[in-house]
């Protein structure tokens, strides 16, 4: 059997050093070959060559630099704050820096060994319209998109969060440019033809979260102004920029046309549900005046481990709960939204058991917010 080539890019000189020396002097010295960087410009000239075969094991904080370009390598990252990837078809797995090394390589060589074709081309990738929405306030709506988003922007998808309520307060909790929805909205309204140009001058960017977005922040008659026809033309242009593997819509309780449509143009609905009376009658009254929608799922967010209300009605099961977070109850400061790693962490797993068609019953539910 041939090696794997390993190329490590790694701030960290020490850390690497050993990493290198423990392959050199274990039975991974027979299945891989290691190779040390720790300079940025020397891994460019490697990663030219797009003959080369292998992998790519690279620092957390070249990922940024790195994760657009072209290379024959396996991507793969070294991560102080995530935990391993599971999904052998993770597009590029993190391995959490922290761990025994027997385990980090072992994990390596299977992340290898499931794709030795390379990575899939971003080019033929079809984007995936994914929605969050509730029949009433305080779900978790938000908070479950930005934390979605988070969790597949870094773990290697190209994600365009756009929120569609009214006011958004994720203009508070995200970094970037504020204020770009309402010059947006004008050429949507006025010259929708050149509306890709200006999406690619107007989104704004979180250079921490690695993902980018649009959210309004004062435009409250513009947003009610908006016609379904507008959002169809929104997302649509979106798509057809073919630089996105998913759009995260963080729909707004109501059934506004701008709402409605964008359920309409969802490949997966995301719709959360509380334990709470008068949730459950809402959620069943307005899902059977909805009953058209495709693939929507429901998730009992703020799980405590015990469920009191009956939701049989909708006539579609609870596909995931998502755990209560008491420090949520009261948000004082925008750091607290990603003090969570729990909530995240399972936002990322509801996100595959749904798009796998795994479902998680009642009986088993602590899985869920384990």
């Amino acid at each position: 059997m041939n090696k794997i080539q390993l190329y490590v890019l790694d701030h960290d000189e020490e850390y690497s050093q050993r990493l290198a020396a423990y392959i050199r002097a274990s039975e991974f010295a027979e299945r891989m070959q290691v190779k040390l960087f720790s300079k940025l410009e020397l891994m460019f000239e490697v990663i030219e060559n797009q003959q080369l075969e292998g992998v790519l094991l690279m620092s957390e904080m070249y990922f940024q630099t790195l994760m657009r370009r072209t290379t024959g390598l396996r991507r793969m990252v070294l991560s102080e704050t995530i935990v391993n990837s599971m999904d052998a078809e993770t597009k590029i797995p993190f391995l959490y820096r922290f761990q025994a090394l027997h385990q980090l390589l072992t994990r390596l060589q299977a992340f290898y060994a499931d794709n030795t074709n390379g990575e899939k081309s971003h080019g033929t990738t079809k984007t995936c319209v994914l929605s969050v929405y509730s029949s009433s306030g305080n779900s978790g709506k938000t908070m479950t998109s930005i934390h979605l988003a988070k969790q597949l922007s870094f773990r290697g998808e190209r994600v365009f969060y756009l929120s569609l309520e009214t006011v958004s307060s994720t203009s508070q909790w995200l970094q970037g440019e504020t204020g770009q929805f309402s010059k947006l909205i004008y050429y949507l309204k006025s010259s929708p033809d050149v509306l890709g140009p200006k999406l690619q001058l107007l989104k704004s960017h979180d250079p921490h979260l690695r993902f980018d977005y649009l959210s309004p922040n004062d435009q409250i008659r513009e947003m009610q102004e908006i016609s379904g026809e507008q959002i169809r033309v929104l997302i649509n242009t979106l798509i057809s920029l073919n630089e996105y593997d998913y759009i995260i819509l963080d729909l707004e309780a109501s059934v506004h046309p701008r709402i409605v449509k964008g359920l309409e143009l969802s490949d997966h609905i995301i719709w959360l549900i509380r334990d709470d009376l008068n949730d459950a009658y809402k959620t069943m009254a307005l899902y059977k005046q909805m009953s058209f929608l495709q693939n929507v799922h429901f998730v009992l967010n703020k799980y405590t481990g015990m469920q009191t209300n009956d939701f049989s009605g909708l006539g579609n099961e609870i596909s995931f709960m998502l755990p209560y977070i008491p420090e949520w109850k009261i948000i004082r400061t925008p750091q607290q939204i990603w003090e969570s790693g729990l909530f995240s962490e399972q936002t990322y797993h509801m996100f595959t058991a749904l798009l796998n068609g795994k479902r998680i019953s009642i009986s088993g539910a602590e899985g869920a917010v384990a």
